[in-house]
């Protein structure tokens, strides 16, 4: 029995780091929305969301373009994360530089709000590719179980203490930089050979990055538009309820990163047939593990609401609960097929159905924008359930056309 349990807890480890990194991310924000007023926590995600969308120009797909791009060659992913990562923190300095040309309540704020964005998300995205192609999954799960756990005390130390949002980000801003550190330790990254060689390193780019760059852009546009909207356009108070149940609906996201980032490397060189067997395997995985959080969230949503935030008001996010929740479901089934697109080099083809769904959001908004969080959900549920019905008609034709018909 033990036995069993040590070969299920090495196989599954590294999902299992991806889960608790995530529940620990949203658990922080659990944490300090019980203190904090609804306005300023509303002010911090509305900042965060906006990071989180500029940030696409340092990761645009470029995660999975270095891996299936190098053909998982460790070398070759090697020096083209330092080169992606170094415009990164380009893209981070000009982000906050280019914050002071526009209006914000709190221009310092919003500046140690990216640079935690940076540490926390986007470093991870770029450096992932070097664990997947070395094959190294224990590893980076260690990591992040680590990195999972030391959040989750700087929560707790925030809230027992009272400390401030600033002293919040400064302590994650410091643990960030340390795990960046480590990180780049362990891939052995050499950030200096970007500025000696850099013509060197532009050439190893193909024009196939142009794939990634697209699906990126068109993802952002149908499926971040609706909460960028909310965090420039709605009062803060309501951007607090909309983004305190997105945090809660994003317990799909966990499923969808842990199952597709290690679904993708395995299916690049897979037969039809092998294929296909892991598509089904994990897209009943996860069918069936989000239809029972879709009927927790329906039975117990408003009291998950209230357990969570500490204050009644966030009860009132209940309706966008469920909502966003279904909308995710929905991203995470269109998710499986989405690998499968990737992994097989048709990234491009992405990117026709990613700008249909964003015409689907834009027009909803703009017929339901006067209903605001609620105008805002729908349509993103809109955009999902196209999304999700165009990447699995496309797949299930292409792996047609090359294993025969489909069983």
């Amino acid at each position: 029995m033990i036995k069993l349990l040590r070969d299920i807890l090495n196989n599954q480890l590294y999902a299992i780091s991806l889960y608790a990194r995530q529940i620990a991310g949203a658990l922080i924000l659990f944490v300090i929305a019980r203190y904090l007023s609804v306005y300023d926590f509303g002010l911090f995600s509305s900042y965060k969301n906006i990071a989180v969308f500029w940030f696409m120009f340092a990761n645009f797909g470029f995660s999975d373009y270095i891996l299936v791009s190098s053909k998982a060659n460790v070398n070759e992913v090697r020096l083209k994360i330092s080169l992606f990562l170094s415009n990164a923190v380009l893209v981070a300095f000009l982000i906050g530089f280019g914050s002071t040309f526009f209006k914000f309540e709190d221009h310092f704020l919003f500046w140690l709000v990216v640079i935690r964005t940076f540490f926390d998300g986007t470093f991870f995205g770029l450096v992932l590719p070097y664990f997947q192609a070395a094959k190294k999954f224990n590893q980076i799960a260690i990591i992040n179980i680590i990195y999972a756990v030391c959040i989750t005390i700087i929560a707790l130390i925030s809230y027992i203490f009272k400390l401030s949002l600033v002293d919040f980000l400064i302590l994650n801003i410091i643990l960030g930089f340390i795990n960046f550190i480590q990180c780049s330790y362990l891939a052995k990254i050499n950030y200096l050979l970007v500025f000696k060689y850099i013509k060197r390193f532009f050439k190893m780019i193909d024009k196939s990055i142009f794939a990634y760059i697209g699906v990126t852009i068109a993802y952002y546009l149908y499926a971040q538009i609706p909460a960028l909207y909310v965090s420039t356009f709605i009062q803060k108070e309501q951007a607090a309820l909309y983004f305190s149940s997105a945090t809660i609906a994003a317990v799909i996201g966990l499923l969808i990163a842990a199952q597709t980032q290690k679904m993708v490397p395995e299916m690049i060189k897979c037969s039809i047939e092998e294929t296909k067997t892991v598509i089904k395997k994990n897209l009943i995985f996860i069918l069936v593990v989000t239809s029972g959080v879709f009927l927790f969230m329906i039975i117990f949503g408003k009291f998950l609401l209230q357990l969570l935030y500490g204050q009644s008001y966030y009860m009132n996010a209940y309706p966008i609960l469920l909502i966003l929740t279904l909308g995710n479901i929905c991203v995470g089934e269109a998710a499986v097929y989405g690998a499968y697109i990737t992994a097989s080099g048709n990234q491009k083809r992405k990117i026709p159905m990613q700008l249909e769904a964003t015409i689907i959001t834009f027009i909803a908004l703009f017929l339901l924008h006067k209903y605001g969080i609620y105008g805002a959900s729908i349509s993103f549920l809109l955009a999902a359930i196209y999304i999700s019905y165009r990447y699995t008609s496309f797949t299930l034709r292409l792996l047609c056309e090359k294993g025969g018909p489909n069983e």
